[in-house]
């Protein structure tokens, strides 16, 4: 999986960790995740770019929620991190004498799109405080 791909379910994951910690470091975010600390600030970095995380540098820095957990939506971070598509069509040239070729493209797109949107709701109803009581449930 790429980056780009990966990327919200991290972003999930840190503030999962900010929310049941309260102020963590890159550090001990890097550790929990098992990730590259640079990896994780440029994670943090677009969390707080969006409003979702407040951060201060230094010996006692950290970041903290900028909302509760309860109005942070999985909608939210998925934006923040600016999380691609959940499916794409490819992107290889059309072969214009394939009929086939010439429309799968917009045939496909109709049916991506409402994935997409079915997906976007679903991460709209659940928040960053339904996760944590989701892997509190779980161990």
């Amino acid at each position: 999986m790429s980056n780009s791909n990966t990327q919200f379910s991290i972003a999930v994951h840190i503030l999962v960790g900010i929310a049941k910690y309260g102020k963590v470091n890159s550090s001990e975010l890097a550790g929990s995740v098992n990730a590259n600390p640079i990896f994780i600030k440029r994670i943090l970095a677009k969390l707080s770019s969006s409003g979702l995380i407040s951060s201060s540098s230094g010996r006692n820095g950290g970041s903290v929620l900028a909302r509760q957990a309860e109005n942070i939506t999985l909608l939210d971070v998925y934006k923040a991190v600016d999380a691609p598509k959940a499916f794409m069509v490819h992107s290889y040239p059309k072969n214009m004498s394939c009929k086939i070729s010439t429309h799968i493209q917009p045939a496909m797109d109709e049916v991506l799109d409402d994935v997409q949107t079915v997906l976007e709701e679903k991460l709209k109803s659940e928040s960053i405080q339904d996760m944590l009581k989701k892997v509190a449930q779980r161990g």
